[in-house]
């Protein structure tokens, strides 16, 4: 943090009441935590999509293959949807 930006805030504390000050504080203290939650959901998203992309590439055991479908050739729209 800047210099410039901590005496600002400094000078903004200073001339509020105590209630306000606390309030000021905790209002800091709220963003900080809902920034450190923000950065573990990140997180817990990227394991996530490594988790699946590690078993999109690992090799299914037992009879069923690879979770791989070639669908290269196939065509879908609405009216044979409904159709089906």
């Amino acid at each position: 943090m800047n210099r410039q930006l901590k005496q600002r805030m400094e000078q903004t504390l200073s001339q509020l009441p105590p209630q306000y000050q606390s309030e000021l504080l905790d209002f800091g203290d709220f963003l900080a935590a809902k920034l450190q939650a923000n950065r573990t959901s990140a997180s817990c998203v990227e394991d996530a999509l490594l988790l699946v992309r590690e078993m999109v590439n690992t090799p299914a055991k037992g009879r069923l293959g690879p979770p791989f479908l070639d669908l290269t050739g196939f065509k879908l729209n609405r009216e044979e949807a409904n159709e089906r």
